[in-house]
């Protein structure tokens, strides 16, 4: 199984411009493809997802769900979300080395765009029976020492992971304020190393996102690792 980047794009006076690795849909929903252009991401990179998800796709609304937070509290989705001019869902968890690589970036893009209405939850849904280190109990760890500044969610049954189609750790997903789905993928071109990164995918979208309301609409590849099924 494998998780990948691919063409982006903005929107400026009334028309699209390829800026990056997306594929472009229209707010109306119908499809207008740009040519995909092959991105190579750094050797070692195993776990990307090929195409958009069929069963989520773009201009989906924001599913309806209540998970744990590490701080103890419950965040119901439409609440928490509710009032946001954008909202940003990320699937991660602890011991994946993608996510540790991206984690500071995470931070960074919540604190740089917090002020201007982004909110964000970030979700480990992986089995911590075979992968202990994703324990709930490890992830109110890894909560206190980052100090995240976004509720850390645990999908014990995996059934928010399957709700969003999700594959990968990181794996992003942007809503703009009508909670509708307007970017899916990658946080950017090297997650697992943040030495290496030249393409900010995640944080150009939701500036654009804050820039001009909710017209782009796009798709790059992520790259991590699988998320962890129970059998």
């Amino acid at each position: 199984m494998v998780c990948r980047g691919s063409s982006n794009l903005s929107r400026t006076a009334g028309s699209f411009q390829l800026i990056s690795p997306f594929v472009l849909i229209e707010p109306i929903f119908g499809v207008r493809r740009f040519p995909i252009v092959p991105y190579q991401y750094p050797k070692g990179d195993q776990m990307q997802r090929e195409s958009l998800s069929q069963t989520f796709p773009l201009g989906s609304p924001l599913p309806d769900f209540t998970l744990p937070a590490t701080d103890g509290s419950s965040v119901v989705s439409r609440d928490f979300f509710s009032g946001a001019s954008a909202a940003l869902v990320v699937f991660v968890c602890n011991h994946c080395p993608y996510v540790k690589g991206s984690d500071q970036e995470f931070v960074d893009i919540a604190k740089q765009f917090g002020d201007q209405g982004l909110r964000i939850v970030a979700i480990s849904s992986n089995d911590a029976v075979a992968y202990p280190e994703d324990s709930f109990e490890k992830m109110r760890e890894k909560a206190e020492t980052l100090n995240l500044p976004f509720p850390y969610l645990y999908d014990e049954t995996q059934k928010v992971a399957h709700l969003f189609d999700a594959q990968c750790t990181p794996e992003c997903y942007l809503f703009n304020r009508d909670l509708t789905l307007v970017y899916h993928g990658a946080i950017n071109d090297s997650p697992r190393d943040p030495s290496k990164v030249t393409r900010h995918f995640l944080r150009d979208a939701v500036g654009q996102l804050l820039q001009d309301g909710s017209t782009v609409l796009g798709f790059s590849h992520p790259t991590g690792c699988s998320i962890k099924w129970k059998s």
